[in-house]
């Protein structure tokens, strides 16, 4: 049975806890950051500008920055205009970004050496192996950020569950793109498919974490429920890994140059739009449960 505490009525949950200004802001967030670097790539496809290298690395650096920027300006701050803000999100973005520096990029790159065996791979190794590393540890790492600092102190209504996983996704997705390109110094137009990359592989397996979450805190969910979405974390990070390369080269059997970006960019606006549908559709349905359960209570 659902906790009472969880089913009183909330007078401030429509106006400001409902799940539509999270979904709302986040949907306006990813079309933004979509929209403005596929203007980049298009402009590297089509016009292919000639910039100096140190040029190229500061507006690559830029651009690493923008999704950070308008997490801040769309999410965070508009928290603080209302009466009971989640106050932790600034917390959990940055801790996600130290994780990442301290055991997540070391254990992928120096334990793991990904990127020395799985390029060359099948689609299939590469899946298995990108889902048994990076997918793994980048999973595990942000499970245990939210568990430390948002589970359940400062879980109110479904929808912080969503804020504090996209707040931990932008973190973790940052310090990744700000490495990646201080050590690859890609091309500007390439650093914008990296970042989205880089950004819609945490963004995914954050918001299978926080469904989890959901289930397992507002629904009572079975103690399975958790794990099992901690570990459709771990293979969407595999899965979106594994293709993005082959779609950016052509093939999918291998990985060679970046010759395709259109088609990458394609892969990952698609594998955005599947992730927020199925991760709503499931969303909504528990809430709708839960609806559903507080009105037979009361009735």
């Amino acid at each position: 049975m659902l906790s009472e505490t969880r089913l009183q009525p909330d007078p401030l949950r429509e106006d400001t806890y409902s799940f539509l200004p999270v979904w709302r802001r986040l949907g306006l967030q990813l079309v933004i950051l979509s929209a403005a670097l596929l203007l980049i790539v298009l402009l590297g496809v089509f016009l292919q500008p000639r910039l100096d290298a140190q040029l190229g690395r500061l507006l690559s650096l830029t651009t690493a920055a923008m999704p950070v920027v308008l997490w801040l300006y769309a999410s965070v701050l508009p928290e603080y205009r209302v009466a009971r803000p989640r106050r932790r999100l600034i917390g959990v973005a940055a801790v996600s970004a130290l994780t990442a520096s301290a055991i997540g990029l070391p254990l992928v790159q120096e334990f793991f050496r990904v990127q020395e065996w799985l390029p060359l791979q099948s689609v299939f190794a590469r899946i298995l192996g990108y889902t048994l590393t990076a997918g793994a540890v980048d999973a595990g790492l942000k499970f245990a950020v939210l568990r430390y600092l948002i589970y359940p102190q400062s879980l109110r209504v479904r929808g912080d569950a969503i804020a504090y996983a996209f707040a931990g996704a932008v973190g973790y997705s940052g310090f990744m793109n700000i490495a990646l390109i201080w050590q690859l110094e890609p091309t500007w137009d390439t650093a914008a498919i990296y970042l989205l990359a880089n950004l819609t592989i945490q963004l995914a397996s954050s918001l299978f974490i926080a469904l989890g979450i959901v289930e397992s805190y507002f629904s009572d969910a079975y103690p399975l429920v958790l794990p099992i979405n901690v570990l459709a974390a771990a293979l969407s990070t595999g899965l979106i890994t594994a293709l993005v390369g082959g779609f950016m080269s052509g093939p999918l059997s291998t990985a060679g140059n970046t010759d395709r970006p259109l088609f990458a960019f394609a892969l990952l606006l698609a594998a955005i739009i599947l992730t927020l549908a199925a991760v709503y559709f499931l969303y909504s349905n528990s809430e709708r449960r839960e609806r559903e359960a507080y009105s037979s209570q009361w009735n």
